[in-house]
């Protein structure tokens, strides 16, 4: 029910209105011109309670978000997912610096991506787009904000992404790179570039190897990772759930796996087979082996998907043994090696008939 009075400034209207724990309150607001217009207000305002709208309009962007990713996300994730957030809630107090979250629009909203489309790749920018709308949809069922500024953005980037090809390793060279690191397996960056370059894993997955992961089946248990710098350093879970799983190695991997535990393998607690593998010593060997001097650790893991797929083995069983979400993931993540795929495709239909 409302009721309207006028003031000194204008008419004022007050709602009294029945909270969700059963407590009663009101809602008043003044400075309206005419009686006309404190009508069409205190009814928009009743509206929006009975729907348990209540526009908190002191939180910020940056402080509801932070809320929420403590509350909804943080319980549920391991903590280098969650570093992500954390870079997100950086990008809000950068850009959106003590903006109270009810007075953001689209508009102004859309005027912060277009400034980050010329800082930040478009990946980076979808991410940063999908946590806060992520947020907001929390708050719009809450009724702590009314609608949803994120709904009609649209993302890009001016900033190029790394090139595709810098991702890789030309075949012959990593076959080279295979072979000189076999030579040299007293050094565990060396051990540690031949085990990833004949398994694939992520380097996170191989600096969370133990000695109780190797099987003399010929198979790898993938089943915790290990982050060895910055933030959070320690063991990690897998990056999802598919990323538990077995994978096949050759013999000669086993031979070599026997030899560096006599001659590069140090004794520790935790039986990790690398903890003198740093990312830096391990791209020094690379960089000074293959032509490509972008490559990284995981350009071994690319490399080995794309030396599956030149000889032959199915999408289905390259994605599994990566340990992608989906085949979908793997077709993203590697489009342009099944770009070519499809023309070859394309040609074999040709002489089919």
């Amino acid at each position: 029910m409302a009721s309207y009075r006028k003031r000194s400034n204008g008419w004022e209207y007050r709602v009294s209105y029945k909270k969700p724990d059963g407590t009663f309150g009101s809602k008043s607001k003044g400075g309206f011109k005419t009686k006309a217009e404190a009508v069409i207000a205190a009814s928009q305002a009743q509206i929006d309670l009975e729907n348990n709208v209540i526009v908190d309009k002191t939180i910020t962007l940056a402080d509801y978000f932070d809320q929420w990713a403590t509350v909804h996300k943080k319980p549920h994730i391991d903590p280098v997912t969650f570093e992500k957030y954390e870079f997100t809630h950086k990008k809000i107090l950068e850009y959106f610096p003590d903006v109270k979250m009810h007075k953001i629009t689209p508009t102004s909203y859309q005027n912060v991506l277009n400034l980050m489309a010329d800082r930040f790749v478009h990946s980076t920018i979808k991410l940063f787009n999908q946590h806060i709308r992520g947020s907001l949809k929390v708050a719009v069922y809450e009724g702590t904000l009314k609608k949803d500024f994120t709904t009609l953005a649209k993302v890009h980037s001016n900033v190029d992404s790394k090139d595709e090809a810098n991702k890789f390793i030309e075949l012959e060279e990593y076959l080279e790179l295979i072979a000189h690191s076999r030579k040299n397996i007293k050094h565990q960056s060396h051990f540690f570039i031949y085990l990833v370059s004949k398994t694939g894993l992520r380097p996170a997955e191989a600096q969370g190897l133990t000695m109780d992961d190797m099987y003399d089946i010929l198979e790898l248990d993938i089943n915790k990772t290990y982050k060895i710098s910055g933030k959070n350093k320690g063991w990690k879970g897998t990056k999802n759930k598919q990323s538990k799983r077995r994978v096949p190695f050759d013999s000669d991997v086993w031979e070599t796996y026997q030899e560096y535990l006599q001659m590069g393998y140090i004794d520790n607690p935790e039986k990790r087979l690398f903890i003198r593998a740093s990312d830096t010593a391990i791209k020094k060997v690379i960089r000074k082996r293959v032509s490509n001097q972008l490559a990284t650790p995981h350009s071994l893991r690319h490399t080995y998907v794309s030396y599956l797929k030149h000889k032959g083995i199915d999408i289905l069983t390259i994605s599994k043994l990566i340990g992608h979400k989906d085949v979908l993931e793997t077709l993203k993540t590697y489009t342009h090696l099944f770009q070519d795929q499809k023309e070859d495709d394309f040609e074999k239909i040709r002489q089919l008939f």
